[in-house]
């Protein structure tokens, strides 16, 4: 028998259906007020400190739901039915994206950040949540997929924000979104949202 704090809520470990899918990438685009408010105008510092505490908070989270029976239960009849299976025993997407969008602020200039914190915080999570209605409409499976479909819509939500936000010409912004489209399509073992961030990233630097 599993141990205390290993114990998952309803729905944890299983493959997430259409509907969990789409409040987990609901909440994911909520962090689109990051790339939005930093265009406005945010002072760099402050968005450094809110997303260090942040951080901060996630990676706190992250030790106690291991090493408390407790707090890793509160976590799960909190978020369990929200985490995919292979983040029970592994970091979670938010806490990597919460590390990329600190990563972001901190190493690029201002347009750059802007344009990769927007394809991380929108074109990834707009790829996923098409993808997975295109899936699921197509046949009743529940299993993450990448689909030509997800990394279109993807690459155009991320064209738009690296276009109109982050004031990238159209060919600039082409090519970041593109860039950003690949990384999150790529089969590797690394959480998409460091993947989008950091190709996404490297690419609007070079071009800025």
């Amino acid at each position: 028998m599993a141990p205390p704090h290993r114990a998952v809520a309803a729905g944890a470990g299983r493959p997430l259906t259409l509907r969990q899918e789409l409040v987990r990438k609901a909440v994911h685009l909520g962090a689109a007020s990051i790339p939005i408010g930093y265009s406005l105008g945010v002072p760099r510092g402050l968005l450094e400190a809110v997303l260090s505490a942040a951080v901060a908070l996630a990676l706190v989270t992250e030790a106690a739901r291991r090493a408390s029976p407790a707090a890793g239960i509160l976590f799960n009849r909190v978020f369990g039915s929200l985490v995919r299976r292979h983040e029970e025993r592994a970091i979670t997407g938010a806490t990597w994206l919460a590390v990329s969008c600190l990563a972001l602020v901190l190493l690029l200039s201002r347009h750059a950040a802007v344009a990769a914190l927007w394809c991380a915080t929108v074109g990834d999570p707009v790829a996923a949540i098409v993808g997975k209605t295109w899936t699921t409409l197509r046949a009743p499976v529940h299993e993450a997929r990448k689909t030509l479909v997800g990394s279109l819509a993807g690459a155009v939500a991320s064209v738009a924000g690296a276009w109109l936000l982050a004031g990238y010409p159209p060919v600039r912004a082409l090519a970041i979104a593109g860039v950003a489209a690949l990384a999150e399509a790529m089969p590797v073992n690394v959480d998409d949202n460091v993947r989008v961030a950091a190709a996404a990233g490297a690419v609007a630097q070079l071009l800025a």
